[in-house]
């Protein structure tokens, strides 16, 4: 049987190039071609601009045919300062990041091992316009291609540490923290939880649950940017799987999605945390596990002060790869052309 493929015969809406990426095993789809230039003076009048003008084509790009309701989305754009390199909108599903490690990881490699960004050898320096601010990653090099990549972080704070009763759960007591998003990590044993890969239609409706509660029930403050108010994640902890690491988190960022990986601003949330809890200290160095069994290593760059709180730059290191390039068409008789989850 014969082939031929016609492509003049063939109509669509849109062509999106695409490269397609995982960090610690968290994809990431990376959209660098196909809509015209996102306009703004901020990064957050870019994203602003994409969600009033494109946002349809989150689902488009990272819901089920082409996507799952776990797959992260970033779209690569002018950055708004001139110290940045490159500017990024982080993109989930259901919306949209101010910060997202795992995300920034993964464009890190793909900007180093495509081209995009000069490459130098042993280490590419790299800086990220983003609405959390200036993100900045190491990325060791070696014959050209992204191998362990440093990413230094917004700085991070421990808020407080609370209680909540959540109904048909009890009290559960959380501490909050910031590292570019917000986080509520809660001590599995403290609700008898046993998260595992297996039982996660359990935990991760749990987990949204939780964050939706405590999200109706208290604003988040940050002193140096008051929209950001809002708790994004709940992370549960658990003890990892190897003496040599801290902990394991099973992060919770939608009813049904999680992180494969621990997650680059989890991991600065959680030993910002530590540090103002007194449990971690400039020198000391963390391992992360993540639901999947991969690993996030952490230590504090840097103390600093985030208006009354103490805080630190946390640099956290981890890998990313290249697994795609991908071109999404858009067939205008589609009827599930901006894409569905189930």
């Amino acid at each position: 049987m014969q082939f031929r493929y016609r492509c003049q015969s063939l109509k669509f809406n849109r062509y999106i190039s695409c490269i397609d990426t995982h960090c610690s095993g968290e994809s990431t789809r990376i959209l660098v071609g196909g809509i015209p230039k996102i306009r703004g003076e901020t990064m957050q009048e870019k994203q602003d601009y994409f969600k009033e003008h494109y946002h349809h084509l989150i689902g488009t790009m990272l819901k089920e045919p082409r996507g799952f309701d776990g797959m992260l989305g970033s779209v690569l754009t002018e950055p708004c300062v001139p110290e940045a390199d490159v500017g990024v909108i982080y993109l989930w599903t259901d919306g949209y990041f101010s910060a997202c490690g795992d995300s920034t990881y993964s464009c890190s490699a793909a900007l180093v091992n495509t081209g995009m960004v000069e490459v130098k050898e042993p280490e590419t320096e790299i800086t990220f316009d983003t609405v959390a601010g200036l993100v900045k990653t190491r990325v060791e090099v070696e014959n050209g291609i992204a191998k362990a990549i440093y990413m230094r972080g917004v700085p991070s704070f421990y808020w407080k540490t609370m209680k909540f009763d959540i109904p048909d759960l009890g009290e559960v007591e959380a501490d909050i923290g910031y590292g570019g998003l917000w986080y509520a990590f809660i001590d599995a044993d403290s609700i008898d939880l046993e998260p595992t890969q297996e039982n996660k239609d359990h935990w991760i409706p749990l987990g949204w649950r939780i964050r939706n509660h405590i999200a109706d029930e208290i604003k988040v403050d940050h002193p140096e940017y008051p929209e950001l108010n809002i708790l994004d994640l709940v992370t549960f902890y658990t003890e990892p799987s190897k003496e040599e690491y801290t902990s394991r988190h099973w992060n919770v960022f939608g009813p049904k999605q999680t992180c494969r990986s621990p997650a680059g601003t989890c991991t600065n949330a959680r030993m910002a945390v530590m540090y103002g809890k007194g449990e971690m200290k400039p020198g000391d160095e963390v391992k992360f596990e993540s639901t999947i069994g991969t690993v996030m290593v952490g230590e504090i760059a840097e103390e600093v002060k985030v208006g009354k709180y103490d805080a630190i730059i946390p640099e956290v290191m981890a890998t990313a790869y290249i697994t795609g390039f991908n071109q999404v068409v858009i067939d205008p008789d589609d009827p599930l052309k901006e894409g569905f989850l189930l």
